[in-house]
């Protein structure tokens, strides 16, 4: 009997402090990824919060242009991403999140891919067959880190009032985001 009581409490406290309607998979607005100024055209950011009560948060960048104006067949791919992990936990309306240096992962990197004659489209040749030239730099992705730390809004939350509905997250007022 006590077994199945402390079994009951506890099932109650883990339903409490990890909401089932957090879970899953949401999506940053495109206005909240328009303020990002990560240095990159194209933007995303995700979110996935687990019922364990931990988060992953990525957010990839992209940015294509003409590596020589007077070469259009050469595009110069610029990208980047980030990955957050971290531990959430709701209660009565708000969200307080953690997480620890070590669990931010940064990479940035540019592809240059290589020149092939008769071929008009050379960077969709490249993204589709996966083949790239990489020059990864320790330098860019620490650039991109700084970055980062500008839009603490992403993740750190203490007692940051949370609204969620069926297809909307709103954490602050700053963060919005869609299944």
């Amino acid at each position: 009997m006590k077994t199945l009581l402390l079994t009951f409490v506890l099932s109650l406290f883990c339903a409490c402090a990890f909401p089932q309607k957090i879970t899953g998979k949401w999506t940053c607005e495109k206005e909240v990824v328009k303020t990002l100024q990560m240095g990159y055209d194209d933007l995303y950011c995700t979110y996935k919060f687990k019922k364990n009560g931990v988060m992953i948060i990525k957010i990839k960048g992209q940015t294509v242009f003409d590596h020589n104006p007077y070469n259009y067949e050469r595009d110069h791919i610029r990208s980047g991403s980030i990955k957050i992990k971290g531990h959430y936990e709701v209660k009565e309306g708000k969200i307080s999140s953690i997480v620890v240096n070590d669990d931010v992962e940064c990479f940035a990197d540019e592809y240059n891919p290589p020149i092939e004659e008769n071929n008009v489209n050379t960077a969709s040749l490249f993204v589709g067959q996966n083949v790239r030239e990489t020059n990864y730099s320790s330098k860019k992705s620490q650039h991109l880190r700084k970055k980062l730390l500008v839009y603490r809004f992403l993740w750190d939350w203490d007692d940051e009032p949370i609204t969620i509905t069926k297809e909307e997250l709103v954490i602050g007022d700053k963060l919005k985001c869609r299944r």
